[in-house]
């Protein structure tokens, strides 16, 4: 799946009601997990959200020197 160009995977865990999320942004790996497939699409938006605002706000502040 991709969500503003990152690519991301969910998958089902062993445990029931587990379901777990992947990513890499800019060389970085993020994951998490939730209850529900949803959730864990969820969630793994939001983290790709927080992170790829980091990096362009880190550009940001690299540029400025």
């Amino acid at each position: 799946m991709r969500y503003r160009g990152i690519e991301y995977s969910v998958v089902q865990g062993i445990e029931r009601r587990l379901w777990k999320w992947a990513a890499t942004v800019a060389g970085t790996k993020i994951s998490g997990q939730g209850s529900t497939r949803d959730e864990a699409i969820e969630r793994a938006k939001k983290a790709i959200a927080r992170a790829t605002q980091k990096q362009r706000f880190k550009q940001v502040i690299d540029g400025e020197d």
